[in-house]
Formats: C-alpha cells, structure tokens, sequence
C-alpha cells in the first residue's frame, strides 16, 4: 500500500520540483520538506491542503483515502483540447430544447445505448372484454 510520503514524493517529481522549491512553498526549510518524504514527521493538514492545490490533487490522494488524484465532480478539469466540463454544460444550457434532446440521443448512438424515456404516468385504457 502506498504511503502519503511516497505520494508526495512521487508527485514532486512528476512536477520536477526539488524539494527545496516545495519547502518555500510550504513557508517551511528544505530539511522539514525532506522528514516528510521520508515518514520522519507526520504531515500537518495545513500542508496537505498547501500540496493538493499546488499538484492540482485531492487532499484524499495525498492521504491514501482515495486513489482518483482528482474529484469527479470538478467542473474546471480540462475535459478535452482545453475545453472543460464547465464550459460543456455552459454551451448545453444555451442550446435549445430541440438542439440539446437531439445532441443527446447522438451521445447516446455513440454509446450504444437505448434512449431514456420520461415514464408517462397516463393508464391503460379499460378493456370491456375483461369486466
């Protein structure tokens, strides 16, 4: 299992950074930056919260709680060629009723899959045979 020093190590160096480049952000000295990596002392929350912005991950990731590096839900995540979800679902909202039902059902054939129906709560009509 991996620990959050070896998360945090592995992520400064996917980022190129040395640990002294860390450590000024941190407002700390490069030899406290360096007893976290190597699990001397336990990371306070304030760092935490400092490194997940910095390497644009969730504090969760750093804690080895969760291993998406970033929430699903975040709307400001590039999505493609620059383009982020926000952006997405602020075009969707534009559209009109037509466009957006008609850009949907072409998401959907992409996908392979059926169509969801608004279920129609209306009853059926009465047999006279069955009474």
């Amino acid at each position: 299992m991996t620990s959050t020093n070896a998360i945090i190590k592995k992520l400064r160096e996917e980022k190129h950074l040395k640990q002294e480049e860390v450590a000024k952000h941190l407002g700390i000295s490069q030899q406290a930056y360096s007893y976290y990596e190597l699990a001397k002392r336990e990371l306070p929350t304030r760092h935490v919260i400092t490194l997940a912005k910095l390497y644009k991950v969730t504090t969760d990731f750093i804690l080895c709680v969760n291993s998406n590096r970033t929430n699903s839900y975040d709307l400001n995540v590039d999505f493609i060629q620059g383009v982020t979800i926000k952006d997405v679902l602020i075009s969707l909202k534009k559209m009109n009723p037509h466009n957006r039902e008609a850009l949907i059902q072409y998401i959907q054939s992409l996908n392979n899959t059926p169509p969801k129906r608004k279920s129609s709560k209306k009853k059926a009509p009465k047999n006279p045979a069955n009474e």
